[in-house]
């Protein structure tokens, strides 16, 4: 009895060694393609179980354009992990708006955008971020997000999904 209560500790700190050894951490470029047809303003959040969230900031694209938004996204493979990517896409649409104003001191020659209503993608039912899981075949390689005027599509070396994006007002109690 000796030998097994001595043997044991052993036993379990390799398996714990051998099981760490599974672990690996992976990074994944993403870039995000407006599909609209119109301006908007994208923010891209990405949060790997049990991590911070990766937050691209606001950023402006014009109609077809194709930005990366996060040089790498962290997120882990291997025996005995569990953590899942989960995903949410904030938009807001840009009203483009012309003229010419020539009132004395004001002088205006141009264009400007005006923010329109907020857009937001959907999840999975009691979630509150999509889910689009990366795996080994995503290491070092381009996930592209295609945002079009109601769905978004994930695109990674590993597989796709999709979701419907839609303003938040007629997202209101949605869940796909």
């Amino acid at each position: 009895m000796r030998f097994f209560t001595g043997f044991l500790p052993i036993f379990l700190l390799l398996t714990v060694a051998h099981l760490t050894e599974g672990l690996t951490r992976r990074k994944a470029r993403i870039v995000l393609e407006n599909r609209t047809g119109s301006y908007f303003k994208f923010q891209v959040l990405h949060q790997y179980t049990g991590k911070g969230t990766d937050d691209s900031g606001w950023i402006e694209f014009a109609p077809g354009d194709s930005k990366e938004v996060f040089a790498g996204v962290s997120y882990n493979t291997g025996f005995m992990t569990t953590g899942v990517d989960n995903w949410i896409i904030h938009g807001k649409q840009l009203h483009k708006v012309s003229g010419s104003v020539d009132g004395g001191l004001i002088k205006f020659d141009g264009h400007v955008f005006i923010e329109g209503l907020p857009y937001r993608s959907y999840h999975g039912f009691g979630a509150e971020w999509k889910k689009h899981m990366l795996n080994s075949k995503d290491d070092g390689k381009t996930t592209v997000i295609k945002v079009y005027q109601s769905t978004i599509e994930f695109i990674s070396p590993s597989g796709k999904s999709s979701t419907r994006f839609d303003t938040v007002a007629d997202s209101a109690g949605r869940i796909m």
